[in-house]
């Protein structure tokens, strides 16, 4: 009887110990077999930011304007990616941005002022990779960049003058696209503990499929480019004459977002 009690609890023990080293780490490793991480080959994400604007100069044909303003915005997207090893990873995003008004200040002549204003949507296409410091462990920094291309798109407008001839001068809209570029740093944290299936416990490795649903939360350094307004519409110009320019068009942000790996 007093052996058989014994021989009850040495399996428990076994059983509890061989379940303790089960799921010892995050990937579930094993003392009696190697383990093997069977990563994911896709993922898909959606993201969210928060963007505080700035450009580099904004200049039109009547007078170049000494002040600048420009709106903080937001924007929303997603994209389609994949793992290459070795802590590599690319994809491709593609986001809509909202309105960003655009104001500036200026002067035509002593004593006389000059102000324009107009809007700016945006969208945003890029190609970005990522090294991942930790990849497959639950909390991932990581690094990136992207390039790729924006397309903006801006409202008409108007100069509003004192002392410089016509009180209001207006302008249409246009359109264009641009080469944009992305600096990136953040870190991905894992919602889901994945699990682990072990193929062989004393021979072979035990193969471990980390979680599936991630957290992403970084800061982003955007270089949009540039964008114009169309040409003076009114008073009709003898020649054709161009709009305000926003040149070096700048972001940088804070992004949140979801990711789900694909098997």
């Amino acid at each position: 009887m007093v052996a058989s009690h014994r021989s009850i609890i040495a399996g428990a023990v076994l059983v509890v110990a061989g379940a303790t080293g089960a799921s010892a780490d995050y990937y579930g490793g094993m003392k009696d077999a190697p383990v093997t991480v069977m990563p994911a080959s896709w993922y898909v994400r959606g993201d969210a930011s928060y963007s505080w604007m700035d450009a580099g100069e904004l200049s039109g044909a009547i007078t170049p304007f000494g002040s600048l303003s420009i709106d903080n915005t937001w924007s929303v997207g997603g994209g389609v990616g994949r793992y290459f090893g070795r802590g590599f990873r690319g994809d491709v995003t593609y986001e809509y941005r909202g309105k960003t008004d655009v104001h500036g200040d200026g002067a035509c002549g002593v004593g006389s002022t000059i102000t324009g204003d107009f809007s700016t949507r945006s969208s945003l296409l890029l190609a970005n990779a990522y090294y991942d410091f930790r990849p497959y462990e639950r909390l991932t920094p990581y690094v990136g960049i992207g390039v790729g291309a924006a397309y903006h798109k801006t409202s008409s407008g108007t100069y509003a003058t004192t002392g410089c001839g016509a009180a209001t001068i207006n302008y249409s809209g246009d359109s264009e696209w641009t080469a944009a570029g992305a600096l990136m740093a953040g870190f991905s944290f894992r919602i889901d503990r994945g699990g682990h299936t072990p193929v062989s416990i004393k021979d072979g490795p035990a193969y471990v499929e980390p979680g599936r649903l991630y957290i992403d939360v970084g800061y982003r350094f955007l270089y949009l480019g540039d964008t114009h307004t169309g040409n003076i519409t009114n008073p009709l110009p003898v020649a054709v004459t161009p709009g305000p320019r926003l040149d070096d068009v700048t972001a940088q942000e804070i992004r949140v977002g979801l990711g789900w790996d694909i098997r």
